[in-house]
């Protein structure tokens, strides 16, 4: 799961992408999304299961992205789902027992995926309870990227729904609801230091409680935002990887003109020009100009997961 240092204090935060552009301004792939968005709602409808007396694994809807794991016993030990991807890629995800399910995103395209449940056994030592390799075929490469999932968690009755719907009412365009979702961001979200400092291994943002709190580390607030985004019909991505030494989370979303707009674009309306900057300093004014500087440079930025 994913581990934040301590040292990533000053570029633990937001990456967003805010990207104002000719493409912004036209429709994107998926229907409806300038107009009233239908949330669609991963469902483990019962069609394909691999399952055992342990664990269940619903791929019913693996055309669109996901797949919906269960640990149906019960169990003291640490519990988790590893996906192996195409391209040698492997996700990790947290499990609970007593059949709380999870919805585990299909994020590396086409191809053959292996997902299994493993059970803690001592140590670092876990074994096996349920695999299953299936060949999956996107009905649409948004698909998962415009879906909840375990790391963007949200329903049709998560109050950020209700405030993307409300911030972006007047919107005409995708551009327009991506400018309105940010600025709300930057304008009244805080960075918590006392959060880097103390997380731990395995942490998941409760994206109502960040929307209440209006703080966060940069996997807060790149996972509200793209929850915000994709329930607006926006394609988006939760982007994990690195910021030069430290580990770090920024969102990429797709504009029908330019595709996918990776890390941190935003339009400089004194400028008139696109420049390259971390949000998070963004929101404080007396950063601006230090974020630009350090934001500009591409190499810095390892991916290494999407969501």
């Amino acid at each position: 799961m994913i581990r934040i240092k301590k040292a990533a204090i000053l570029f633990l935060t937001i990456t967003i992408i805010t990207v104002i552009i000719i493409g912004c301004s036209k429709n994107t792939p998926v229907e409806g999304s300038l107009a009233v968005f239908e949330i669609p709602v991963p469902s483990a409808p019962g069609i394909n299961v691999e399952d055992n007396e342990k664990a269940k694994i619903d791929y019913s809807n693996i055309k669109e992205g996901y797949v919906i794991v269960e640990f149906t016993g019960d169990s003291e030990k640490t519990l988790k789902v590893v996906v192996k991807a195409p391209h040698e890629a492997q996700y990790t995800y947290a499990l609970s027992d007593g059949g709380i399910p999870e919805i585990i995103p299909l994020t590396e395209g086409n191809g053959g995926y292996t997902i299994g449940i493993y059970e803690n056994v001592e140590a670092d030592t876990y074994a096996e309870v349920l695999s299953l390799t299936v060949d999956v075929t996107l009905e649409n490469d948004f698909n998962p990227f415009i879906r909840p999932n375990q790391f963007v968690n949200y329903t049709k009755d998560s109050d950020l729904v209700e405030l993307a719907a409300e911030l972006t009412k007047e919107a005409d365009n995708a551009k327009d609801k991506i400018i309105a979702i940010y600025d709300y961001v930057i304008d009244n979200f805080e960075y918590d230091y006392d959060r880097a400092k103390t997380v731990e291994s395995g942490y998941l943002p409760n994206l109502d409680e960040v929307l209440v709190e209006k703080e966060g580390i940069c996997f807060d607030y790149s996972a509200l935002v793209t929850a915000m985004l994709r329930s607006q019909g926006i394609p988006a991505r939760l982007e994990i990887g690195y910021h030069g030494e430290e580990y770090h989370a920024w969102i990429s979303l797709f504009c029908e003109e330019n595709g996918w707009i990776d890390k941190r674009y935003h339009y400089d309306y004194a400028e008139e020009e696109w420049t390259a900057m971390d949000p998070t300093m963004e929101s404080g004014e007396h950063h601006a100009h230090k974020s630009r500087q350090q934001a500009r440079d591409d190499e810095e930025y390892r991916l290494m997961f999407n969501y």
